[in-house]
């Protein structure tokens, strides 16, 4: 509201608060503060990049990993919850002898599926996965299809988790204990 051509004192110096605030909240949220707790070098306990990790985290104050009821023999799932939501997921299922990562894609709606190593391998924009043989581990199956995905991924997702994935699957199957 104006008199005279100017602004009351009072809405001008709530026209300045506000416009302060605004700056302020934009500085702070324009700037990524990074995560504040101690960065794994683990998902449940199977080893993984703690580099690469870090950089798939999202941001926050706490981190909690809930392998929740199933052992890794069952299929187990891997949240890996920052500030309670749900940053990185490693899941297993089993599937019969000879299942594949074909097999697996199959009726999936992923697009832009990469496979790579031989086909050993795929990546998706969030996500990176594999089948291993596993015989005499499990009785759900013979064969454990194993992912990592980043469910807040960005541009560099699929290549972080390319490198993080063919080692921490390495792991995962030692873990298991899997024939060679």
């Amino acid at each position: 509201m104006r008199l005279n051509g100017h602004m009351p004192s009072h809405s001008h110096g709530a026209l300045v608060g506000a416009l302060l605030c605004t700056l302020s909240l934009t500085a702070c949220t324009s700037e990524s503060k990074g995560p504040s707790y101690p960065i794994p070098d683990n998902i449940c306990g199977i080893p993984a990049n703690k580099e690469i990790l870090e950089t798939l985290l999202d941001d926050g104050d706490d981190l909690k990993q809930d392998a929740g009821q199933f052992t890794l023999e069952e299929g187990q799932f891997c949240h890996m919850y920052v500030d309670g939501n749900d940053s990185v997921v490693s899941d297993a299922d089993w599937h019969r002898s000879g299942y594949t990562l074909q097999d697996y894609f199959e009726f999936s709606d992923l697009k832009g599926i990469r496979y790579f190593q031989g086909g050993k391998y795929a990546s998706w924009n969030f996500g990176v996965g594999t089948a291993i043989s596993c015989p005499g581990v499990s009785e759900e199956g013979d064969t454990v299809v194993v992912a990592v995905n980043d469910l807040r991924w960005n541009s560099k997702s699929q290549s972080l988790l390319e490198k993080l994935g063919p080692p921490y699957f390495e792991a995962y199957k030692k873990k298991l204990g899997c024939p060679s």
